[in-house]
């Protein structure tokens, strides 16, 4: 097969010299000035003012993306809101102050229970038991034993269907981890709500949104998924968005 390499080129005449057209200069018509006082652009309508129900219909609606509310209950959540503060209006006040605490707190309220610091055993369990039942579970746990007064220390037996567990807390969080780590094959969760007090808070989910629930926009959900802040100064383990102590230590955390 020849290649072209092979071959010689022949040398092609140069071609011609192209003429050069003469330019002819156009005469350009003079430009006229714009008009003064000509059409103004239409002014932009300023957006309409978020109404008291606006404000608690897209807080519900943050509560739903967030997984810790039904879309159904929207109607429900605004009655509630009204009862609690006397009206959406204020509600709508006192949220201004601290949107992050009056949500969670209503949350509790509402959907979520709290548990005293110096919390019994068998009232905690009841109130876990009374959300646990939708869903045919049950946890139950033997009469505590106190294992050292001066720290707080307690030990009981915990039994969820053939499995049993003993356990040694000091606070309820301590409990609820240990009711999640029975309950994980179900589907559902025990969620802790900052409280920023000495009492804790907690509420039973299905699927919540943690990318959502961590940003702590509304709700400030305490929990392994949503320690994005930073780490703790104490004891080194990751924390939270607004959270007022940490998890791991249950240290006071700065604001």
């Amino acid at each position: 097969m020849p290649f072209k390499f092979w071959k010689k080129e022949e040398s092609k005449p140069a071609p011609p010299p192209s003429r050069k057209t003469e330019s002819k200069a156009v005469e350009k018509a003079p430009e006229t000035a714009p008009a003064k006082g000509g059409p103004k652009a239409p002014e932009k309508e300023a957006a309409p003012k978020r109404t008291p129900v606006d404000v608690a219909e897209e807080i519900h609606k943050g509560l739903v993306e967030a997984g810790l509310a039904m879309e159904g209950t929207r109607e429900v959540f605004k009655k509630r809101l009204a009862d609690k503060y006397g009206s959406l209006d204020e509600f709508e006040t006192t949220m201004k102050e601290d949107p992050q605490a009056t949500v969670t707190a209503f949350v509790t309220s509402w959907l979520g229970f709290t548990v005293d610091a110096k919390f019994d055993l068998a009232h905690l369990l009841y109130s876990a038991n009374q959300r646990l039942s939708s869903f045919g579970i049950q946890v139950n746990a033997t009469e505590e034993v106190s294992v050292d007064d001066a720290q707080g220390l307690r030990e009981a037996t915990f039994t969820f269907g053939d499995s049993q567990t003993i356990l040694q807390f000091q606070t309820p969080r301590e409990v609820f981890n240990e009711i999640n780590t029975m309950i994980r094959d179900r589907g559902v969760r025990f969620i802790e709500l900052e409280t920023w007090s000495d009492d804790f808070a907690f509420m039973l989910v299905k699927a919540p949104n943690w990318q959502n629930l961590a940003r702590a926009e509304l709700v400030v959900v305490k929990a392994e998924e949503t320690a994005t802040r930073g780490e703790c100064p104490g004891c080194g383990s990751r924390i939270g968005e607004r959270w007022a102590t940490c998890i791991a230590c249950n240290n006071a955390l700065e604001a």
